[in-house]
């Protein structure tokens, strides 16, 4: 009876636990989900075309996500959070338009993938990921403090941003790396997926000046067209907060 007691307490305590780790957070004001429903998503993505669909995260990553989040949104002043962004969720599975992905966002919201380090979802690629996408948000939000014309004139002559599709037609194309290239960068592009929009190509830089890959600065000082890029979007940045400057983002540096 004593033993059978005992077992019973401990299965409580163990459903409890996992329950507990279940539940959705809050980390420097910002809601972090991890529970599926297809109602995360805008109504207008759950029909078709876009027909989204998603499946839960592994419970078990629920902590390194956590620490990943406390980390990334740490780095942002809070007032440009809160006016900003509404939540993020986790998922294991995310398609739209039966294509799948990595990490989206709608008008405050930011939807990451994550399906485990042996899939190569590293911390660093899933922080990386998350300060792309919040990176679109603040673009739109604040168009108007980036020149896209004067952006877009660094890039090589006779340059053209490859998809019309804002970068869906190049994940359905296999043309998505995020390596840095050297090729790339000469013509003033950082990686291979940051040449299908201009949205894509900013994306990436704001991911690499919040987490920068071991490269970044090197290729920033070497190429010209490249760093004259960083320059523009660190001082979109700073137009956000004055915190945000290339002393700022360079303590980043790995």
């Amino acid at each position: 009876m004593f033993i059978r007691s005992v077992l019973t307490i401990i299965l409580i305590l163990t459903s409890f636990l996992i329950f507990s780790q279940q539940q959705d957070t809050t980390i420097s004001g910002i809601k972090v989900g991890f529970r599926y429903s297809i109602s995360i998503f805008p109504p207008e993505w759950q029909v078709a075309p876009i027909s989204a669909k998603g499946e839960p995260m592994d419970v078990k990553e629920i902590p390194r996500m956590k620490k990943v989040m406390t980390l990334a949104l740490a780095k942002y002043p809070q007032r440009v959070l809160s006016d900003n962004l509404l939540a993020v969720h986790f998922l294991k599975v995310m398609k739209f338009f039966n294509v799948s992905y990595g990490g989206t966002n709608s008008n405050d919201v930011i939807y990451l993938v994550n399906n485990g380090k042996l899939e190569g979802y590293t911390d660093e690629y899933l922080e990386q990921t998350f300060h792309h996408e919040l990176s679109s948000i603040l673009l739109r939000n604040f168009a108007d403090l980036l020149d896209t014309t004067a952006w877009k004139k660094n890039n090589e002559p006779g340059f053209e941003y490859n998809d019309p599709e804002n970068g869906v037609g190049a994940i359905r194309n296999n043309q998505s790396s995020q390596e840095l290239d050297t090729n790339w960068c000469e013509k003033g592009i950082l990686t291979q997926y940051a040449s299908s929009s201009i949205e894509n190509d900013v994306n990436t830089i704001a991911q690499n000046l919040f987490c920068p890959d071991a490269d970044f600065w090197k290729y920033t000082d070497r190429y010209p067209r490249l760093k004259e890029k960083v320059k523009m979007l660190i001082a979109f940045y700073s137009r956000l907060h004055p915190l945000l400057t290339e002393d700022y983002f360079r303590k980043f540096a790995r």
